[in-house]
């Protein structure tokens, strides 16, 4: 789950939790889907089995998820998803285990969680799984809000990642939106800006559509025929026909 700890009565730390969905795995798939993917771990290399200690955790987190970054930089993006969300299984801890852990602990699994969500995310990018993509960013943004984190680089991968995975379904604004807070997050990036740019263009050429669309609704079946090129043969034919029409109206009224 998300949580974040601030020191309560007797120095011991007061937990704010997201009760939502404990389980961070879970985010990602339902629990059936978690459930199966756990039970295909190996045994060995610290996989399917998690430590109680929880240093040993973490680092089985990272070795997992350096494991994916190599995979990722080899352009194996659907084995580099399998060690992150590995990672994620060793860095889930129930709401018992994060209610006891002090403060330092608390940011270091955070921060640990920050990271890899980051590249499970940037994983679906790659993949071109708009939809997944976007589901991962907006499980970062909530982390990050959750989590109490400040890390204005990280939260603007994610508003990126969610805007360009927008654009790509064809929804401009949502776009548009997400990746004007992304501008806002780091002012003067150049692969921001220019993505900004493609969702303002893309969401223009949209509401220039439905306006067409909207003013043919409202044009005569005549009218219709009219538009378009006049070197059509059809668009021709029938702007003839209506300056005939409009002559011959012109002579009976004389």
């Amino acid at each position: 789950g998300f949580c974040t700890y601030s020191l309560g009565c007797c120095g011991r730390p007061a937990a704010k939790m997201d009760f939502d969905n404990e389980s961070l795995l879970q985010c990602f798939m339902s629990e059936e889907e978690a459930t199966a993917f756990t039970a295909k771990l190996p045994e060995e290399r610290e996989g399917r089995k998690r430590s109680d200690i929880f240093e040993y955790r973490l680092e089985a987190a990272d070795k997992f998820r350096e494991e994916g970054n190599e995979l990722f930089k080899s352009g194996d993006f659907g084995t580099a998803l399998q060690r992150y969300l590995t990672a994620v299984f060793h860095l889930d801890f129930d709401v018992g285990q994060q209610w006891n852990m002090m403060e330092k602990h608390q940011l270091d699994l955070n921060t640990r969680k920050l990271k890899v969500i980051s590249n499970i995310c940037a994983a679906y990018l790659k993949s071109e799984d708009w939809v997944k993509t976007k589901l991962a960013a907006d499980i970062g943004l909530r982390h990050i809000e959750k989590a109490g984190l400040t890390d204005k680089e990280a939260k603007a991968k994610f508003l990126y990642r969610k805007g360009t995975a927008n654009l790509k379904r064809g929804f401009a604004e949502d776009a548009f939106e997400a990746l004007k807070k992304a501008d806002l997050e780091v002012p003067g990036d150049k692969q921001v800006r220019q993505a900004l740019k493609e969702a303002s263009e893309y969401q223009k050429s949209e509401r220039q559509k439905a306006k067409e669309v909207w003013k043919s609704k409202l044009l005569s079946e005549e009218e219709k025929a009219c538009q378009g090129s006049w070197t059509e043969p059809k668009v021709a034919a029938a702007r003839v026909q209506v300056r005939l029409r409009k002559l011959c109206c012109r002579r009976k009224k004389e």
